[in-house]
C-alpha cells in the first residue's frame, strides 16, 4: 500500500510539474472609456524594463505624455515559467492594443508551499505546489514619440 501511494504521489507531482511548465497565461483586456474621451497623462518617471520591445514600468510612470488604452489582467502560475509567460502575454496585449508600454497597477495571489514526507521504508519524498497570481497593468500609448 505504501509503495502504491508513493507511486501515485510521484505521478501527481510529475503531472503538476508538467502543467506548471506547459500552462498558458490567461489574459483579459478591457478598453478604457472616459467621459471626456481619451485620458492624457503626463508621467513623472519610475523604473522600467524592456522585454519583447515593450516598456514595463514596475514603479512610477513613464516621464512623458501618454494615453490610457485599457487595462489588462493576466493570471498564471506563480513560478519561473509562469512569470516568463506573463511577461510575454503582456507584450502581446500591448502590441494588440496598439500601445507602447505597460504600467504595473497591482498584483495578487501567488504563494508556494513545499512538503516533505518519509515513508515506512525511510524513503524521503518531497513536493512543491505553486499558487496562481494575477497581475494588472495599464496599457498606454505614447503621444510624444521619440526616435
Amino acid at each position: 500500500m505504501n509503495g502504491r501511494r508513493l507511486v501515485l504521489l510521484s505521478r501527481f507531482f510529475f503531472l503538476s510539474l508538467i502543467v506548471a511548465i506547459t500552462g498558458c497565461a490567461q489574459t483579459n483586456f478591457q478598453q478604457y472609456e472616459g467621459r471626456n474621451g481619451a485620458q492624457i497623462i503626463e508621467g513623472e518617471g519610475g523604473t522600467k524594463e524592456i522585454i519583447d520591445g515593450i516598456e514595463y514600468w514596475g514603479t512610477g510612470t513613464p516621464p512623458r505624455r501618454y494615453q490610457i488604452l485599457g487595462v489588462v489582467t493576466i493570471e498564471d502560475f506563480d513560478n519561473v515559467f509562469g512569470n516568463q509567460r506573463i511577461r510575454h502575454a503582456i507584450a502581446d496585449q500591448v502590441k494588440a492594443a496598439g500601445g507602447d508600454a505597460a504600467i504595473a497597477m497591482d498584483f495578487s495571489g501567488g504563494g508556494q508551499s513545499m512538503g516533505v514526507g518519509v515513508n515506512s521504508r525511510g524513503t524521503v519524498s518531497s513536493g512543491t505546489a505553486f499558487g496562481k497570481k494575477s497581475n494588472r497593468y495599464l496599457i498606454v500609448k505614447y503621444l510624444d514619440k521619440r526616435p
